[in-house]
């Protein structure tokens, strides 16, 4: 009878020692801390719980492809000798498109989250005085028409390069030439973290020009009223809130 009762005693102490093991193990995954960076996309609102906190709901003409993270290198002249070739930033990008029966891309919808390495004394000085509110936070905005594989293959570690990269080896294709509205916004208040938005259309697929013939053989009156309906239908492709 008392083995019985030493065995049962022994029992109990185990089973209880792994229990509490298994509550504070599911304890600690479901903290606050590890649940803070965690970005998700569900029914096209992606949901970003920190730097910055927000949720972007995407027109439902885009369909979710997937995210990836890329490191930023320092290679140009703006930066101190002794940082060029070495990582200054970390990022991760949202990528959403829309495209045909043979996976020929229409539309790109992109939102990146980028933020300097704790060890680097960098910030994103930009000047938003003049810069519009969307949501609660201010963005400045531009747009360019560009040669997209061109600027790929000068620099392929940047994360233009990797979208592509990334797109393609899903079985995408991509024209040469892009049209782009982006939006910029600080992600923290100390200016060490930023979002870019970026609603992206095929130049050709759109206008039917190519770069050249945009940049050479059409009226300004014409650009601008293709750039207008661009601008038009990029602020129309996503809510913040």
């Amino acid at each position: 009878m008392n083995k019985l009762f030493i065995l049962f005693g022994i029992f109990l102490i185990l089973f209880g020692c792994q229990n509490s093991n298994k509550e504070s193990a599911k304890a600690s995954s479901n903290s606050p801390q590890n649940e803070s960076l965690k970005r998700s996309v569900e029914n096209n609102i992606l949901i970003s719980n920190e730097l910055p906190k927000i949720k972007i709901k995407v027109d439902d003409e885009f369909s979710f492809i997937g995210n990836f993270d890329f490191e930023i290198i320092a290679s140009s002249d703006e930066y101190s000798e002794d940082m060029l070739g070495k990582p200054i930033a970390e990022g991760e990008r949202f990528v959403f498109a829309v495209s045909d029966s043979n996976s020929a891309v229409e539309k790109l919808f992109i939102v990146q989250f980028e933020g300097f390495l704790s060890h680097i004394d960098l910030t994103y000085n930009y000047n938003f005085e003049n810069a519009g509110f969307i949501g609660e936070n201010k963005y400045r905005h531009n747009t360019w028409f560009y040669d997209a594989k061109k600027s790929a293959l000068e620099n392929p570690k940047n994360e233009g390069a990797k979208t592509r990269d990334f797109l393609e080896d899903k079985g995408f294709k991509l024209e040469d030439h892009f049209m782009m509205s982006r939006f910029v916004g600080l992600a923290s208040d100390d200016r060490k973290n930023e979002i870019i938005i970026y609603y992206l259309e095929m130049l050709k697929r759109t206008t039917d020009y190519s770069l050249e013939e945009y940049e050479n053989s059409i009226s300004s009156e014409e650009s601008a009223s293709i750039e207008r309906s661009f601008v038009d239908r990029s602020k129309n492709s996503f809510t913040i809130y």
